[in-house]
């Protein structure tokens, strides 16, 4: 991908900033952990902030339109102090009249008074939005605008900062403004968080969590279910490699998503959760299902698949099946089922309600 796009796509602006709140060997990172190293741990990852009901009465009040369930893409609270970091990431920047002011109202609203209501002890936020740096100065004018609009109202905007991304000699900077030097007491207005780009760079290394949401074309959202996919299936592979005879091996899609997240599955909103499982449930533990489904030694139950091979034939046959690049899972949408995946039972189709975009 190149370097440019690779900055503009919400999947890697999400990973990139999971990865900087990422504990990791110093001097040996993938990405630097410049939110770890400032004393900042993981509190969500896109679940939505619901209002008070004050703040809702307040809203609707408003005459403004606002999102009263804002979804950031993920919020940090200090390990030391009080203090919490609220991100937003967008590829372009946009003015006050855009469909998107909606939802950047809401998270001004969030990260106001509501914010301590809702997430104490935390005690004050920042609004951080990340955006291309060419786009900043748009951005941050846009949050002024409407922060005057929401102060001219009952209701009380919380602070906001805008952050740059910026592609310069084969080297990720990340830029942030006085808001959130003065916010954090920082002396530097940016940091390398990511070095050795080329121009087409890989992301999936850097892929944490995907959100099927996040992505604005079906043929990212492919590649990136993909990536999910080859990632849990390495995580078998290795499992099962050394997987003796006669033991009975048992895992979930959650416990596989878990590991291959490094346990940020657990902090993700339970929509997006919902979304992840199906995918490997559906194009994942089915096709295995499917494989094996005249032979003896693995078995899957819901969302759960159990192995227990009684001979070296056995499971050579089937490592040898996985292991095979040949082999294509699936990466379209999955579709939701009502009946468990227990052999012999009809299945009926969910439809899906949600909206078309992903």
């Amino acid at each position: 991908m190149k370097a440019d796009t690779l900055i503009r796509d919400p999947v890697f602006q999400l990973n990139l900033l999971l990865w900087m709140t990422k504990e990791q060997p110093s001097g040996d990172y993938r990405v630097r952990p410049l939110f770890f190293e400032l004393g900042f741990k993981i509190i969500y990852i896109e679940q939505p902030f619901r209002f008070p009901e004050e703040t809702s009465r307040k809203a609707i009040g408003s005459g403004l339109v606002i999102s009263e369930a804002p979804e950031p893409e993920l919020i940090l609270g200090g390990e030391n102090d009080e203090k919490a970091l609220y991100f937003e990431a967008k590829a372009n920047s946009f003015g006050p009249e855009s469909s998107n002011a909606k939802q950047a109202r809401g998270h001004l609203v969030a990260t106001g008074p509501p914010f301590q209501e809702v997430l104490a002890p935390l005690k004050s936020c920042l609004l951080c939005y990340v955006v291309p740096e060419e786009n900043r100065v748009l951005m941050l004018q846009c949050l002024a605008h409407l922060s005057s609009e929401l102060a001219a109202t009952e209701l009380e905007p919380g602070l906001f900062s805008c952050h740059g991304l910026m592609v310069s000699t084969n080297q990720l900077i990340y830029g942030w403004d006085v808001a959130f030097k003065d916010y954090l007491g920082l002396a530097e207005d940016s940091a390398i968080v990511l070095s050795d780009l080329d121009d087409d760079t890989d992301p999936s290394p850097l892929l944490l969590l995907f959100s099927e949401e996040d992505c604005p074309t079906e043929g990212m959202r492919d590649f990136y279910r993909q990536v999910v996919i080859e990632q849990v299936r390495a995580r078998l592979l290795c499992d099962l490699e050394t997987l003796p005879l006669n033991r009975e091996y048992e895992i979930s899609v959650d416990e596989l998503l878990l590991e291959t997240s490094d346990r940020l599955f657990d902090y993700l909103g339970r929509e997006r959760q919902k979304r992840l499982r199906l995918l490997i449930r559906e194009n994942l533990f089915r096709r295995i299902r499917d494989y094996w489904v005249d032979k003896e030694g693995v078995r899957v139950e819901n969302d759960q698949l159990y192995i227990r091979w009684r001979s070296t034939i056995e499971k050579t046959d089937f490592l040898a099946w996985l292991e095979d690049r040949r082999l294509k899972f699936e990466t379209n949408r999955p579709i939701e089922r009502t009946m468990p995946l227990l052999e012999g039972l009809p299945e009926q189709v969910v439809p899906d309600e949600s909206d078309d975009s992903a």
